[in-house]
């Protein structure tokens, strides 16, 4: 069983456009004991939430598996919601941030929080 404790950063609260892709906070994702989870809310309309990976910070890539399949998809066609918690299994990496775009549907707010296991 890892050990360390819970960090859980909220990465995202804003408004998101209908039809438009936001991008949350960065989080560095070095010390993750491998265990992760999401709270997102929404407000209205339909949103795609997907994990984005980094090594440097600031060049960000989509996580594609050797037949190019999406691998950091968390959730898809999530409506309105109080809070879900999805856990995923991450793609590691030295950053992680999340990709979120609105289906066309309605302009939404929406709010991320990370949860990992951090080694101490």
């Amino acid at each position: 069983m890892a050990s360390g404790r819970l960090n859980s950063p909220i990465l995202m609260n804003e408004e998101i456009a209908k039809a438009a892709t936001r991008y949350s906070k960065a989080c560095s994702f070095r010390e993750c004991a491998g265990s992760a989870a999401v709270i997102i809310t929404t407000t209205a309309g339909t949103i795609t939430v997907s994990q984005q990976c980094s090594s440097d910070g600031d060049t960000w890539y989509d996580p594609t598996d050797t037949a190019g399949s999406a691998l950091g998809v968390i959730r898809t066609a999530l409506g309105i919601t109080t809070g879900v918690y999805t856990p995923f299994t991450p793609v590691m990496c030295e950053w992680i941030r999340f990709k979120v775009v609105e289906a066309n549907v309605a302009a939404t707010t929406v709010t991320i929080r990370l949860m990992f296991r951090q080694e101490v």
